[in-house]
């Protein structure tokens, strides 16, 4: 699901890339490609940085995980209130690109609005089990005041962050995953690790 950055310098940047994706398959979240891009620059700049002052990137583990620091910071600039909060009308139009990926021919998922200014995905034989009797449709959401989520549509279902741009490139990239839950290929994502 994941595609390799392109950049001048491939063994730093690769594994850096490494790095963040290895970081990011800790937390109880998504992260699209373009974040991991973005947080595998920063960390491979990290690197640069402790290389002149004589400190190779392996040395790094003994203090501090720069790898997660580096996902964390940048993932925290799209899941966060951001400034100034987005518009409805703005929201509405994420949406409204959501399910346009979502639909596509490329995705091929069942897509439409739903309550809650979530956008609501039917479930296909192989989606994880959900709601009350297992049968629930997947919720996604974007808010005026925080970044995209998803769920199952049910009372009290887990909330999983997805880490993404709130544009209509990051709506593709959301669908990527959404397509990815809705086919099982996560297992049961919803699940505590």
């Amino acid at each position: 699901m994941s595609t390799q950055p392109d950049t001048t310098a491939p063994d730093v940047s690769t594994a850096a890339y490494a790095a963040v994706e290895k970081a990011s398959a800790s937390l109880r979240s998504f992260h699209v490609p373009s974040i991991l891009e973005e947080a595998a620059a920063l960390l491979a700049d990290l690197w640069a940085a402790g290389e002149k002052h004589g400190v190779p990137p392996k040395e790094w583990g003994w203090a501090v995980n720069l790898a997660s620091g580096a996902l964390e910071v940048i993932s925290s600039r799209y899941t966060q209130t951001p400034d100034p909060e987005r518009t409805n009308e703005q929201v509405f139009a994420l949406q409204r690109d959501l399910i346009e990926a979502l639909t596509s021919t490329e995705i091929g998922l069942t897509a439409r609005l739903g309550s809650r200014a979530m956008v609501i995905v039917d479930r296909l034989p192989e989606t994880p089990r959900g709601g009350f009797h297992g049968d629930a449709n997947l919720a996604v959401g974007l808010y005026t005041n925080g970044g995209w989520d998803i769920s199952m549509d049910a009372d009290g279902a887990s909330v999983l962050s997805i880490v993404a741009p709130a544009t209509k490139a990051g709506a593709s990239q959301v669908a990527e995953i959404v397509r990815a839950v809705a086919r099982g290929e996560h297992g049961n994502p919803f699940r505590s690790r």
